[in-house]
């Protein structure tokens, strides 16, 4: 079994891997792959951005485990935790989604033992880092300075996670870095990974397949601004400073890269200054949605195309600078890629919020639904990732309406499947009684007819193929293209 090992590093990384997993659950596929084991390296343990990213990902895993394998539909992508790619695990590594700093409770001066160094090397540690950087608490990080990162994040490759995954890597697996350029943790952590995974020398096993791994990075620009404030610790004025010095050094500091891929956007309304903690929760951003979509990309180009002619470099344009981006924004290749995906999935999360509970049909019946939406523990996890207010798909689709720039494509306050997409209502025959576009009664009525047809005895995968069929049928009859 192929995998994609997928390293989500510091904040940028748990925002992009939320939205991957939504598209994930959406129905877009990833080639090349068959399970994507996210391993997200953030020693800021109570990280808000971070936990609900972790939060979504278990609620996913218990969804597909109840699934299993299948060709096509919601939750169709198997994703695991790194000790779940191996039944020999001896409790090595822990069942998580997160890299095990340990709980660093230390400051960094206390990490170095800076006050049992010599004179010598003390005034070497002087010269590289400034006063405030030796007083930084790292259980929130390293605060936007990544030659704190460094130091700590290069004793990555020694522990126990990182044998493990190197102990398990196959030919055929493929690596993927998501990281900020303008940060701390990422802008340090992914050239050091990337440099002790292409060592020649390395100790890790496996080490021919790691060299020879077909391996992506999508390194995020500045595309916010943090509000400003007198005792802040993160000044986003310096963001364009960072990012041209880490640029400068990744020019010639990442040897083993097959395909590279650069965004960013001009900030505009600020976010809360927060270095770190619960409090450091961003709303979804359209640029975080476009960096899961070069993984997707990435892994859409074989081992061979990723070999001629590399490293192979990527951008991404809108063809018009619009501060609200609907589907019509997009180009084809993307529009065409998840505009149907995100269209049936809404529909589908609409449905179940909206009237399922109460359905009095035959389809409900059958899948004895009134009992398995209150008691079944699967049930309750579907409702979860759907509708938590905190990470759910509700508040992803609604953080991404609301941010600046804006990822609007539909109309999320309107009851109306019709008109639910923006600038592609449902055509609807008013003087036909029965075509009334894309109504509650046509739903309906295609759940009650498909619902026959399929012989799948589980009701939870049942209730999942059948809403898959009946809004890709609704997509095809009543909406054709976005």
């Amino acid at each position: 079994m192929a995998k994609l090992f997928l390293f989500g590093i510091g904040g940028t990384g748990s925002r992009v891997i939320r939205s991957l997993t939504m598209l994930l659950a959406a129905g877009v596929k990833l080639p090349n792959c068959d399970r994507v084991v996210p391993i997200i390296i953030d020693p800021d343990a109570h990280n808000g951005d971070m936990n609900r990213t972790v939060e979504l990902l278990q609620n996913y895993q218990q969804i597909y485990q109840h699934l299993g394998p299948r060709e096509e539909g919601f939750f169709q992508t198997d994703i695991s935790t790194l000790s779940g790619i191996s039944q020999d695990v001896n409790g090595s590594v822990k069942d998580t989604f997160i890299f095990d700093f340990g709980g660093i409770n230390q400051t960094f001066r206390q990490y170095l033992d800076y006050d049992g160094l010599s004179v010598d090397s003390k005034g070497l540690v002087d010269l590289l880092f400034t006063p405030d950087n030796l007083e930084s608490p790292l259980t929130i990080g390293f605060r936007g300075s990544p030659n704190v990162g460094s130091i700590v994040l290069n004793k990555l490759v020694e522990s126990a996670e990182m044998r493990f995954f190197a102990d398990n890597f196959q030919d055929g697996d493929r690596v993927f870095f998501v990281s900020s350029i303008f940060g701390g943790t990422g802008a340090a952590g992914f050239p050091l990974m990337l440099k002790n995974l292409k060592d020649p020398n390395t100790r890790l096993s496996n080490a021919r397949y790691l060299r020879d791994a077909p391996t992506g990075a999508v390194t995020v620009m500045p595309y916010f601004a943090l509000q400003s404030e007198d005792a802040a610790v993160i000044d986003s004025n310096n963001f364009l400073t960072k990012t041209k010095a880490a640029l400068s050094y990744y020019e010639h500091n990442l040897q083993g890269l097959d395909a590279l891929y650069y965004l960013a956007d001009t900030p505009d309304t600020p976010y809360e200054n927060q270095p770190g903690g619960v409090q450091q929760k961003n709303k979804a951003h359209i640029i975080e949605l476009l960096a899961a979509l070069s993984i997707v990309d990435f892994m859409n180009y074989s081992a061979a195309e990723l070999r001629t002619g590399g490293p192979h470099f990527h951008e991404y344009g809108l063809g018009t600078d619009a501060p609200e981006i609907q589907f019509s924004h997009l180009p084809d290749e993307t529009r065409e890629l998840v505009a149907r995906q995100l269209t049936q999935f809404l529909y589908f999360t609409r449905y179940h919020k909206q009237h399922l509970p109460t359905d009095k049909a035959p389809y409900h019946d059958n899948l004895k639904l009134d009992y398995a939406l209150r008691n079944e523990p699967i049930f309750r996890e579907l409702n979860t990732f759907l509708h938590s207010p905190d990470a759910g798909v509700d508040q992803w689709l609604q953080e991404l309406a609301q941010n600046r720039r804006a990822f609007r494509p539909f109309d999320l306050q309107t009851d109306d499947f019709n008109a639910m997409i923006l600038g592609k209502p449902v055509e609807k025959k008013w003087n036909d009684f029965f075509n009334k576009g894309l109504s509650h009664n046509y739903l309906l009525d295609s759940l009650n007819k498909t619902e026959k047809s399929l012989a799948e005895p589980d009701s939870f995968r049942k209730l999942l193929d059948l809403f898959y069929q009946v809004t890709n049928k609704a997509f095809e009859e009543k909406v054709k293209v976005v």
